[in-house]
């Protein structure tokens, strides 16, 4: 297992597809067309992003949804911030639950809630990732120090369920697991869905907290472990060693949080 730190967890991340934003990572390039279109007041084109985000294989679902996530993220960023997600992260005054909360707030695409059994369940797997990215990205410095960066869960999406159950951690029972095997999509917000992604984020946690008790008791209290590089570490290894793991089935959500 590789040591846990900020910088490993952006090497990492910047190595692989996972999303942060409303698209997949794309490079930071694209991301730097896309800040000049938005100061522009003239936004990227479908046609545009389409182009941007091209693949090897097949088209991207949900792209004019991206496109709508992508626009009204920068429409916000020029008219409240200057047109600069630094001065979001600013504003957030070297807090990581600050700076979640200004997100989900200000960019409603990032209002990843559900409604289960008449409670409001907040994932909020594209903000905690956000501010994880930025906090790995900065290597836990500057603007990004952050002090409460413990306070972030697990990204619950569909690939760390699918590596949780690999390990053991996760067991469905019968009605799930059958509509895991059937392909079935789930609606977002289905109580299935909310399941999985609040039973990995409460596993996640539990991990971790394991992970810092067996660390102290072994005279390594001082090495760092939180579940945002729990995490990183449970995706890479999925992502790593897929020809171990996806023979599991994963659940299937067609959304804009994860």
């Amino acid at each position: 297992m590789p040591r846990l730190t900020p910088s490993f967890a952006s090497r990492t991340r910047a190595s692989g597809t996972r999303a942060t934003g409303p698209c997949a990572r794309p490079s930071t390039a694209l991301w730097t067309k896309a800040s000049t279109c938005w100061t522009r007041n003239s936004g990227p084109t479908l046609d545009r992003l389409i182009h941007l985000l091209r693949g090897d294989r097949s088209e991207m679902p949900l792209m004019q949804e991206r496109l709508d996530c992508l626009q009204e993220t920068g429409r916000i960023l020029v008219d409240r911030y200057g047109g600069d997600f630094k001065n979001v992260l600013l504003a957030a005054a070297g807090s990581a639950r600050r700076l979640l909360e200004l997100v989900v707030t200000e960019f409603p695409c990032y209002r990843d809630v559900s409604v289960y059994k008449g409670r409001r369940v907040g994932l909020y797997k594209r903000a905690q990732i956000l501010v994880a990215d930025i906090w790995g990205a900065l290597e836990g410095a500057g603007p990004a120090d952050f002090n409460d960066i413990d306070c972030l869960t697990a990204f619950a999406d569909y690939r760390i369920p699918q590596a949780l159950e690999y390990f053991g951690v996760l067991q469905y029972g019968p009605s799930l697991r059958e509509a895991l095997n059937e392909r079935r999509m789930l609606p977002n917000g289905h109580p299935m869905e909310v399941e999985i992604r609040g039973a990995t984020i409460h596993a996640v946690e539990l991990l971790a907290s394991e992970m810092r008790r067996r660390f102290s008791a072994s005279g390594s209290g001082h090495r760092l472990m939180n579940s945002v590089l729990l995490d990183h570490y449970l995706w890479d290894y999925r992502r790593q060693f897929a020809d171990k793991i996806d023979h599991l089935p994963f659940h299937r959500t067609r959304c804009i949080y994860y």
